[in-house]
């Protein structure tokens, strides 16, 4: 398809221009996908606003959904007219890891949206094997949260939560919102979710979670032992802050699971309490990293996409705004400055 689409175009650091850009020409394994809904992720605020980008100039997105378009003379499972989703990462095939199967842990990796063209545009390429359809019952707008929602799935499959026992999740964003959905369908028959926003709270409540603590007016790790009679038997920690990362630790029982699934950038400097615990408690702390595995892109991706489509996720009651690619680089200050109140935002461009 030649042409021209629209774009939000990232130049440099907090610089980005909305502008009329060549449509992606595709490969013959690849295909093109006209945008629906892209997401922004938490990792596109550094991204853009704060540490820099791996290239420039660069379109980000890599939360997307959309209708196919066009496919390669090689594509021989994907149909124009498709409603699909997208696996964005692209393993390089070669590393060891890849070798093993676990692509997520990549060494060369490519992420649609970080090292080439993302979906803050109207139209995105992918290859066909990163292509995913989706039922046409399951709306765009869910569809988008199908990548997000991997996250949560692939860190707390490594916590292998038993039925009957406890879980606290620390941060409540939207990767929060997601894992505390997936503890329930894990089978944790008490969810503790923590954040320091009321309004995040109420949200979760409605997603599944049992017990809320705000832990800027309550001690959390005093709270959750409390009430646990000890501490809860895994914690998955989604803040990605040095704060929560400590409190994780604290408030695992004696034989805890810890999963991190939060981005920090920061180094964590464990108190000799936190160490102590951790030491004598014999506490387990499993790091989690993207959603990936055998078969591409693996059990997560399938999860999410069932459990989205038959309502047992919910995505859509999560969104706070959705905007035009115009007002991506106004959106995105906002949210490295903290000057907008939001929770999930997503690119919209359906008419």
């Amino acid at each position: 398809m030649e042409g021209k689409m629209k774009a939000a175009v990232l130049h440099s650091l907090r610089h980005f221009e909305t502008e009329m850009v060549d449509i992606p020409t595709i490969d013959d394994d690849e295909v093109l996908i006209k945008v629906k809904y892209c997401g922004i992720c938490g990792s596109d605020v550094p991204r853009s606003m704060i540490s820099g980008a791996r290239k420039y100039p660069l379109i980000l997105g890599h939360e997307f959904t959309g209708e196919v378009v066009e496919i390669g003379d090689q594509v021989d499972h994907i149909n124009v007219n498709d409603r699909v989703v997208v696996a964005p990462l692209v393993p390089c095939g070669k590393c060891e890891h890849c070798r093993a199967t676990n692509y997520g842990l990549c060494d060369n990796y490519n992420i649609i949206g970080t090292g080439s063209n993302g979906a803050f545009a109207e139209y995105v390429k992918a290859p066909q094997g990163h292509v995913i359809p989706i039922p046409d019952h399951l709306d765009y707008e869910s569809a988008a949260g199908i990548e997000p929602a991997t996250i949560g799935y692939h860190g707390l499959q490594k916590a292998h939560i038993q039925p009957g026992e406890t879980v606290v999740v620390m941060g409540c964003g939207s990767i929060g919102q997601l894992t505390v959905q997936w503890a329930k369908i894990f089978g944790a028959t008490t969810i503790i979710a923590v954040d320091i926003f009321d309004e995040k709270l109420e949200l979760v409540k409605t997603l599944g979670a049992d017990i809320t603590i705000n832990s800027k007016k309550v001690n959390a790790v005093e709270a959750i032992k409390a009430l646990t009679h000890g501490g809860a038997d895994v914690v998955a920690e989604t803040a990605g802050s040095v704060v929560t990362q400590q409190q994780a630790i604290l408030v695992a029982k004696k034989k805890g699971r810890v999963v991190f699934l939060g981005i920090t950038h920061k180094g964590l400097n464990l108190r000799e309490e936190t160490m102590n615990h951790l030491m004598r408690g014999e506490i387990t702390i499993q790091g989690s990293w993207n959603s990936y595995t055998a078969p591409y892109p693996g059990l997560a991706w399938k999860a999410a996409l069932d459990y989205m489509a038959n309502g047992k996720i919910q995505f859509k009651s999560m969104i706070s705004h959705k905007i035009q690619v115009e007002e991506v680089g106004e959106y995105l200050k906002g949210m490295a400055d903290r000057t907008l109140d939001f929770n999930k935002v997503l690119v919209s461009f359906e008419n």
